[in-house]
């Protein structure tokens, strides 16, 4: 029943963490996989990984906040496979400087990749699945985007934005059988956020997980491979947490 033979998928991040991890849950079920990323040698290795296990798969390397990038992705994508019903868009980049701390130079480049990258790949998806009269784009905001956190002026406000734009696009989008929803991962145990979170860090977004744990990307991967089938059809416009009930604590009392 949940298959995705036939379809194509382009991941964006998809050579590392939450990326990597929703590339091969795709595969798992059949889809041909495009790995679009900066990282050249883990592109091709996932690349090779994927053939090995009989799947259909290409690299190609994209930075996402350039236009001309993001057009040969997909043209590169269409070339190989025909079409384009999936995007997964997870290629991103994080930093924790409070707002007094934050000079233009890291505001420019945390929203040109993460609001503005995310906004250039979705446009130009949507104009292959629009024409096709069918589409799954699931983009990646943050609980960071939702809910405030020391630390995030720029990372918070770039996922914020992400989520306002695809409530916009589902809206501009939900005639023409594409569906664009986001994730909000809270505290998932990536290289990202090995990097990003400190001890502190960790105790206070222990204190606020009622499963009293960091999710792994597999968790993450597991839901967007959900929203890019078929059957999630009536979808559309959804930032889902999934945050080991992060989004809906309140006063927790272990023990």
């Amino acid at each position: 029943m949940f298959s995705l033979k036939g379809h194509t998928a382009i991941v964006t991040g998809g050579a590392s963490g939450i990326g990597l991890a929703t590339a091969r849950m795709l595969a798992d079920i059949k889809a041909n996989v495009v790995i679009a990323d900066l990282n050249d040698q883990a592109g091709q290795d996932m690349v090779a990984t994927l053939a090995a296990e009989g799947c259909n798969a290409i690299f190609v390397r994209t930075d996402v906040a350039d236009a001309a990038d993001v057009n040969a992705l997909i043209a590169a994508s269409l070339e190989k496979f025909g079409s384009v019903e999936i995007l997964m868009h997870f290629a991103g980049i994080g930093m924790e400087q409070s707002a007094l701390a934050t000079v233009q130079g890291d505001w420019d480049r945390i929203i040109g990749v993460n609001l503005t990258g995310s906004f250039l790949m979705m446009q130009a998806a949507s104009r292959v699945m629009i024409e096709r009269g069918y589409g799954r784009i699931v983009a990646m905001s943050s609980m960071a985007g939702l809910r405030g956190g020391t630390g995030r002026a720029a990372y918070g406000a770039s996922k914020g934005g992400v989520a306002a734009m695809m409530r916009v696009m589902s809206m501009e989008w939900a005639g023409s059988g594409v569906t664009v929803n986001a994730l909000a991962p809270g505290a998932i145990e990536t290289a990202l956020v090995k990097k990003m979170h400190d001890a502190e860090t960790r105790r206070a977004y222990l204190a606020g997980i009622p499963m009293d744990r960091y999710g792994t990307p597999e968790e993450v991967a597991a839901a967007a491979v959900y929203l890019a089938l078929p059957q999630s059809s009536y979808i559309t416009g959804v930032t889902l947490p999934v945050d080991g009930g992060f989004d809906a604590s309140g006063v927790i009392k272990r023990g």
